[in-house]
């Protein structure tokens, strides 16, 4: 098998010895159907994917509800029981704000609640639910994962929700809600103010 790549063919082709017309039409011959492609400007904005579910979407940079482009990659463990407490926050983030967070005392723009929905539908409503919220100018959400169900030992949702928040870039801070808002059912989301800039 011959390999026509660019280095080998410039090695090929600044040998010493030049190579004799039996080699050069065979090279010609080889490279008849190959066409130049033009090189992408460094500035070139690429697409981007964003995965709801199994079937990855593209989507470009121009598209503003999708600039919250990630892809949401699953916990392989589940580490977080019904009743345990969940906290994330991004660094730099004033204690303030995050003591706010995590009492409630943050106003709530919307929730999401999955209850009964499986991971696939759940991991889908999360994302459209952020985008959404990130296109109205929301600063505090609240999802509603469940605390799973009572012959489970670990809360199957809770775990994957909290998995994929830390993993979307418009989301800042997250904690467990107070008891009157779903308690270790319940997650308070803190989204970042103009999600569609970096």
């Amino acid at each position: 098998m011959q390999c026509f790549c660019k280095f080998c063919v410039v090695t090929f082709m600044n040998r010493s010895n030049s190579p004799d017309k039996e080699d050069l039409a065979f090279f010609r011959e080889a490279m008849k159907d190959v066409m130049r492609t033009k090189s992408l400007h460094p500035k070139t904005k690429l697409k981007k994917i964003i995965s709801l579910g199994d079937k990855p979407q593209l989507t470009t940079l121009k598209d503003e509800k999708l600039q919250v482009s990630t892809v949401l990659l699953d916990p392989t463990e589940l580490n977080f029981g019904s009743e345990d407490y969940l906290y994330f926050k991004r660094a730099g983030l004033q204690n303030k704000r995050i003591k706010q967070l995590t009492r409630g005392n943050i106003r709530q723009s919307d929730y999401l609640d999955l209850h009964q929905m499986t991971v696939k539908q759940a991991r889908l409503a999360v994302m459209n639910f952020l985008l959404q919220s990130c296109e109205r100018g929301y600063i505090c959400v609240r999802i509603i994962h469940g605390k799973g169900r009572l012959d489970q030992s670990k809360a199957k949702l809770k775990n994957y929700v909290n998995y994929w928040l830390m993993q979307i870039p418009c989301v800042l801070a997250f904690s467990s809600a107070q008891s009157r808002d779903g308690g270790t059912g319940a997650v308070y989301v803190l989204l970042r103010r103009n999600c569609h800039e970096k």
